[in-house]
């Protein structure tokens, strides 16, 4: 049996974990940033992490991280 796990088959982040990287963004930049800010903050912080390197961010990710992060309701 081969375990050998390569880049591409990293686990999903939790809601947990997604919720978590949106308190880090708001504790690190403030919790009045843009959207557009927010995004280039979350990647920034999700840089060196290994199957989330910058340009390669599911989108949907993205989205649940600022409706945390804005305090909205997913999916509202």
């Amino acid at each position: 049996m081969n375990d050998t796990q390569y880049p591409n088959d990293f686990p999903t982040l939790t809601n947990e974990q997604i919720c978590e990287l949106a308190a880090a963004v708001c504790d690190d930049f403030g919790g009045d940033l843009s959207r557009a800010d927010f995004i280039e903050k979350l990647r920034l912080l999700l840089e060196d992490v290994p199957g989330f390197e910058a340009g390669k961010v599911d989108e949907r990710f993205i989205e649940l991280a600022w409706t945390t992060y804005s305090g909205r309701t997913p999916y509202s």
